[in-house]
């Protein structure tokens, strides 16, 4: 293999992939690797995977020699990063060797060939379902941070992605708090559901832009998305995902509207003297405004407080103030609506475009 390709993107490419690349995996050294190859078309295929996922992507390159390789990919990324702008010049020798120049620099580093490499799944088009990439990346964004993090609760350990006839809904949760939206697609789509590893959720989010379609293919226990040039396989999580719509709260003796910059920062703040035996912030709701307070016996105690619309009764309620931080800080509203009924049910947040967010209470001290 012989090829010249700008420094840009390749960086790009093989920091793409290479993160999901197996760098601790002792029993298949390959999986550490990740392959380059030559296609017809003046284009250049990069790929990485652990087996659990797969990433492929493809940039223009000069084809002197065809051919194709695995290189270590740590090792490649830091050399790569290192070399001046412009050009860089590959060539595979022999025993597999890779020789890499850029300007007056040389480096030289030991592939393996691309036999020993794990094949990505073939499929076929005709099962793909078409999404705009802007609804994927929302939903995907607004539900990621409530997968809960416990691997003995391995179905909880991703996003639910659920399509029925025209509308796509998206789920995660932790057991102490539930995010959910769902959106109208513009057209009917087959009846799909997936829950999708928190690994895959974290890749499509570096991918997926604002604009144009991102293409899914189900295949059995796997599914592949297609975003431009880019290929992402990955397994999904067997198991049933358990009933959400138990979990979301149907009444509500309070209701507050409040400014959802005003509430975060007020939250951030009071969360700095929350320690492990006091994890709790207090939230007062009470006419015109909400009062947040924190106190730990060994660091002291915050008190912050901001106008709100205060609806019903006025009540006391605990929150962990990281399970509100992270809702606060992603949506992309100027005001919330916060929901209670019992200082011991959970509460629930409503932003834009049917977006829900339930969180369980927490014991005050």
């Amino acid at each position: 293999m012989e090829i010249s390709v700008q420094k840009s993107d390749f960086l790009k490419a093989i920091a793409l992939v290479g993160g999901v690349t197996a760098l601790k995996n002792q029993t298949i050294p390959i999986l550490g690797n990740i392959l380059i190859e030559t296609s017809k078309d003046e284009t250049l295929k990069v790929v990485g995977t652990d087996l659990e996922i797969g990433i492929s992507t493809q940039i223009p390159v000069k084809i002197t020699k065809e051919g194709s390789i695995t290189v270590p990919s740590k090792k490649l990324h830091e050399i790569i990063r290192e070399l001046p702008e412009g050009q860089i010049e590959i060539t595979v020798g022999k025993n597999n060797a890779v020789n890499i120049k850029a300007g007056k620099g040389y480096f030289k580093i030991l592939g393996l060939p691309k036999e020993d490499y794990p094949k990505l799944p073939e499929y076929s088009q005709k099962d793909a379902i078409e999404i705009p990439q802007a609804i994927m990346r929302d939903g995907l964004t607004l539900t990621f941070f409530a997968i809960s993090r416990d691997e003995t609760r391995y179905v909880l350990n991703g996003v639910l992605v659920s399509i029925k006839e025209n509308k796509i809904c998206f789920v995660a949760t932790d057991g102490r708090r539930l995010a959910f939206i769902d959106k109208p697609l513009a057209e009917k789509q087959k009846n799909f559901e997936m829950i999708l590893p928190s690994k895959t959720v974290q890749e499509l989010l570096k991918v997926l832009t604002w604009d144009g379609n991102v293409k899914m293919i189900p295949l059995q226990n796997q599914v592949v998305f297609e975003v431009g040039e880019t290929t992402i396989v990955s397994r999904l999580i067997e198991g049933h995902f358990p009933n959400y719509e138990q979990v979301i709260p149907k009444d509500e003796k309070t209701l507050s509207k409040a400014n959802r910059e005003e509430f975060l920062q007020a939250m951030r703040r009071t969360a700095l003297l929350t320690s492990i035996e006091s994890p709790a912030v207090k939230l007062d709701f009470v006419k015109g405004k909400i009062l947040i307070s924190s106190r730990s016996p060994n660091l002291g105690e915050a008190k912050e407080e901001f106008n709100a619309e205060v609806n019903g009764d006025e009540i006391a309620i605990g929150f962990n103030p990281h399970y509100l931080i992270d809702v606060l800080k992603n949506l992309d509203v100027e005001n919330i609506s916060f929901s209670l009924t019992e200082p011991d049910k959970p509460g629930l947040i409503r932003g834009k475009d049917g977006y829900l967010y339930v969180i369980m209470p927490m014991q005050l001290n």
